[in-house]
Parts: C-alpha cells; structure tokens; sequence
C-alpha cells in the first residue's frame, strides 16, 4: 500500500491504489480523501488522542429506508446498496440517529441528537501516523440499547483507533422499524440485523480505502449490541465477513435476545396492535397492511410502539426472531449451537460482577429497604415481566433456589438476589454459549472474562462492584471529557491503568487474537477457555486468571431455557471444570 496518505501533505496526494489520501488545509484543519465505491469521502483530524486520527463521519452504508427501489418503498424491507455520487462528498459530521426511546440517563447518550427513519450510516476512524505499510486490523463496534435505543455516533472512538486499529460504528434500524413482523414472509421482522450484515459487507468492500484489513475484522458489541455479535456469530449471512468477536453483556442464549415462545406478546400480537393505534386495520391482509404501514407516520409509528410496550409491561415487543424469509437466523440459538452450525472465528465475551446492581435505586428508591425474601422476589419478578405468570413462577423459583440458599441475613440475601439476577440475563446464557462454541470451532481462541473493577467514581452502594455497561467508560478511554462533564469527575491513576488494560487488551486481541496486556498489575496471563481448562480472567486494577466451574452454572440456565422454549432434544455435554 502506497505511504503518502500517512503523512500530512501540503498538498492532495493521488494514490492509484485508491488508498486514503491526505490534504492539509491550513494550520488547524487536517482533511483526508477516501474512494469508497460509491465515490470519494473527505474526514478530518479528530483532537484529542496522542496519535492523529481521521474521522469520516455520516458515511451511507445503504439507501435510507425512506427511500424507494425497485420494488418499492423500504421500510420494513431488506436494506439495499447505497447510490454512488460524482465529486468530493463531506463526511465532517454525524448524521441523525435511528428514531427510537430517548430520555435514559446514559453516558453515552447525546441529548441533544436528532432522530430520523433516514439513519443508516456509518463512521470510520483510522490512525494517520502508522509505522508500517501493512493495512490495519479493523473493529466493528454495535451499539447496546435494547433493540430501541442508542447510537454509534454515541462513540467517540478516536481514542480506540489510536492504539492501531481502525475503528468503525454504524447505525442500525431500532423498535419496530429494525423488528416489526407479522410472523410471516412479507413481514418477517429483523430489518435491523440486515442492516449490520449490510455495514459489515461495506467494511468488506471499503475498509482498504481507509488503511484498514478488510480480511481482519473484529466485531464488538455491548449488552443488546453483544448478543447481536453473539447472533451474527451463527447466522449464515454473516459467514466470512469477520475474523474475530468481542461480547460484553449480552448472548443470543439471553432470556431478552431473541423472541421465545414463552414470552406473553408475540410479535404478530405486537404488529396486530401497533397497526391499528396508526388506522392500519387490514389486519388478516399482511400485504396490505405492509402497504399501510409503510405510508403511515414514522413517529405516530414509534409513538404507538412504545405505548403498547408500556401498557402491556411487555419490557421488550420488538426483538431479532427465528424466520427463514431473509434467513438471517433459520433456527432457535440454542438448536443452531447444539448442531455446531456456527461461524468458526475467535472469541473475547464477558460480563460484569454487578450487572444488575444499577437498577437497585431505580426499583426500591434512594433508601432501599432490608432485603427479605419477599422482596427478593419483587426483584426477581421485576426481570421476568415479559414472560406469562405460570412461567415467571417456574422461573423465580429457579433463581431461588439456585442462588439464594443462604437465607439467614438481609446480606446473604441481598448478594444472592442481585446474582440471580446477573447470572439469568447475562452471565449464565454467556456460559452456556461459550461451552457449545469451545467445543465445536476449537481450532480457534476462546476468552471469557468477568469485569470486576469499581470506578473510583462509582455511586452505586459500597458492596457493589461493576454495573451494566461500566466497563465501556474504559473501552472508550475514561479520560474523555464525554465522561468526566457527565458527573464522573476526573478518573484517578487507577482507573486510567484499568482504562489502558481494557483498551490494549480489546486490540491486540483484534489484531493477533491474543488478548495480552503490559499494563503494570493488569498484565496478567489469560488463558484460552478450553472444555478441560475453563480459564476466565477478572478484570479490575489488579487483574487475577481463575478457573470457572460451569456445571451448575449451565445447569441453572438448563432449566430456565426449557422453560422459554421447551426442552431440548439435544442435551448439553457436562464440561468438567
């Protein structure tokens, strides 16, 4: 590869290659071109990170869902190519975000973002100082939110691609535009999914253009953005398009992933209701609903959405499902990894030791009460809303009596609850994954971790340790000011030394698969997770590799996961640990 666009020139370097191309323009302003093959991009240097980094922001991976082609309208359909464009098109600024829930309180989260149905674009960083002509690993990060909410411009990640990667994020279709369906094929919902394998065959025709390997692909995702990774991972439309897969907080095997038959409200129940609150009432015609509901407003749309996910307390009503129409996932998760149809690539997945720990204030108020049985199963209850109530029975009482055995104090209890909890949305389908994929793709690297470390920041109560989502502070580089202006203050050394392992950690793993670290006390050894060794690493500011007994863990969720979707006719393989 050509090294001029590695400089900044005084003047535009041509590349016959196609390769970045770099252009200073005054003392301040950096520019940098890109041909992409729907015509040339122009970015600019980010500030902030000690290695200069351009960002080409707001780049069309497909045509707007507002669109039409050929066949019509696009929304609710599968995405299509993007058009090409003549001259030079600016990618200097972030473009909407998806329309979708908005008032949280998340770090990441830019208050004052526009939303639109026109969303679907993506954003590339790349180093532009660089020691070597070889191209760079590259990392595709999906955003979390629940399948309703969030951003990948949420992200700043300039900090990320200095470390020698080039860092892409991308915006996907959420609620019901990314998921609606009628359960049949002219509504056969994961629109939104398309949309990722659609962004990551663009990186696959694109990524050179920016400095990056388009044969050495990392995919990332935190919480709803994990179990996307963890879904792509076994869909057989995403075969070949990445290298390797980082999962925080999120797997397809998780009770909130995907549409199981034991959830109360159907995704054809949810379409049924959503079409008529917008006077689509065609309802047993599922062509001439499409035809409504596509001319209907696309905010009277989320509007409707997300008061029947309220008034049905429903937590979550449209989510990635089984269908064979696009095919993006023919079969139940758990079906598909006990047949070892799974796309063979390496892994890094994990969770965090107090998942749930940052709902505690939000369900019991700032003085929350002794934790006694009774309230426990308040709290176990409260994660199981969107399941019938003979099944929420079945399955608090598993939770029960798989992690609160000690029942003598408020403590015991309260430590149980919260574990419960964690390991049923998150740590245990995690498990369960992993042992399946270890044993099916062993000729590749296998990690599993569990993020242990309490920011100095933190303001959760003093027993807890790591809640949802903390560790993406780290990912990110907790020294951005995005972070600090939002209440955090300044990070102390610590948590910098925490932030530096995360980062390096998370990139030599996209570039080698190895997930090394130098970082002074976080540069422990991690080891492969093998069905003989279940080595996990815990990370904090003095990280520790430790050995996972998965038995009962994979037997916890066992029965949990029968319950979702009925028993299986292909046991689990005991693992010995």
């Amino acid at each position: 590869m050509a090294t001029a666009w590695l400089l900044q020139a005084l003047c535009t370097t041509v590349l016959s290659n196609g390769a970045l191309q770099a252009r200073q323009a005054g003392a301040t302003n950096n520019f940098f071109l890109a041909n992409t093959t729907s015509g040339t991009l122009r970015g600019q240097i980010v500030s902030g990170p000690s290695v200069p980094v351009a960002r080409f922001a707001g780049i069309p991976y497909v045509k707007p869902p507002t669109d039409f082609s050929v066949s019509g309208p696009l929304r609710f359909k599968a995405p299509v190519a993007p058009d090409s464009w003549t001259g030079v098109r600016d990618a200097l600024g972030f473009r909407d975000e998806c329309l979708q829930r908005v008032g949280l309180n998340d770090r990441f989260r830019n208050p004052n973002a526009s939303h639109s149905e026109d969303c679907l674009y993506l954003n590339v960083y790349t180093p532009t100082k660089r020691t070597s002509n070889a191209p760079l690993p590259v990392m595709v990060f999906i955003h979390g939110g629940g399948y309703n909410a969030g951003s990948g411009s949420s992200y700043d990640a300039s900090y990320v691609a200095a470390k020698g990667v080039v860092f892409v994020t991308f915006e996907y279709r959420l609620d019901l535009f990314g998921f609606l369906s009628t359960e049949d094929d002219t509504l056969p919902g994961n629109y939104g999914m398309l949309d990722q394998v659609a962004a990551l065959k663009w990186v696959k025709n694109n990524i050179a253009a920016f400095g990056g390997d388009p044969n050495l692909v990392t995919i990332a995702g935190q919480s709803a953005g994990s179990a996307c990774v963890s879904l792509l991972t076994l869909s057989p439309l995403a075969k070949g398009l990445f290298q390797r897969a980082i999962m925080e907080s999120g797997s397809a095997l998780s009770p909130w992933a995907i549409e199981f038959p034991g959830n109360r409200m159907t995704p054809r129940i949810s379409a049924r209701l959503i079409s008529e609150a917008v006077n689509c009432n065609d309802l047993n015609n599922s062509t001439a609903l499409l035809s409504c509901l596509q001319k209907a407003d696309a905010n009277a749309l989320l509007k409707a959405s997300l008061g029947i996910t309220v008034a049905a307390q429903a937590t979550l009503i449209n989510i990635p499902r089984i269908e064979t129409t696009f095919g993006f996932l023919p079969d139940k998760p758990s079906t598909l990894l006990a047949r070892g149809q799974i796309n063979h690539v390496d892994t890094l997945r994990g969770f965090n030791s107090d998942e749930f720990g940052g709902m505690i204030p939000t369900f019991f108020g700032k003085n929350p009460p002794v934790v006694t049985m009774n309230v426990a199963k308040q709290v176990l209850r409260s994660q199981t809303t969107q399941f019938t109530n003979l099944d929420r029975e079945d399955i608090v009482n598993v939770m029960k009596t798989s992690f609160i055995k000690d029942r003598s104090t408020p403590a015991t209890i309260q430590r149980g609850t919260l574990d419960a909890v964690d390991y049923f949305v998150f740590g245990a389908p995690m498990v369960m994954e992993l042992a399946k994929v270890v044993s099916y793709v062993p000729e590749k690297k296998h990690y599993l971790y569990q993020f242990n470390y309490r920011p100095s920041f933190s303001k959760a109560p003093q027993w807890m340790s790591a809640l949802h989502g903390i560790e993406m502070l780290f990912l990110f580089d907790v020294r951005q000011q995005m972070f600090t202006d939002k209440g955090n203050g300044p990070p102390n050394a610590e948590d910098i030394q925490v932030s530096q392992q995360i980062m390096e950690r998370w990139t030599n793993f996209a570039k080698t698969g190895n997930p090394t670290s130098t970082v002074p006390n976080g540069g422990a050894t991690w080891n492969q997770y093998r069905s003989t060794t279940p080595n996990y690493l815990q990370i904090n500011s003095a990280s520790q590799e430790k050995v996972l007994s998965p038995n009962e863990i994979i037997n916890y969720y066992r029965q949990i996961l029968d319950t979702l979707q009925g028993p299986s006719s292909t046991p689990i393989v005991p693992i010995v640990g």
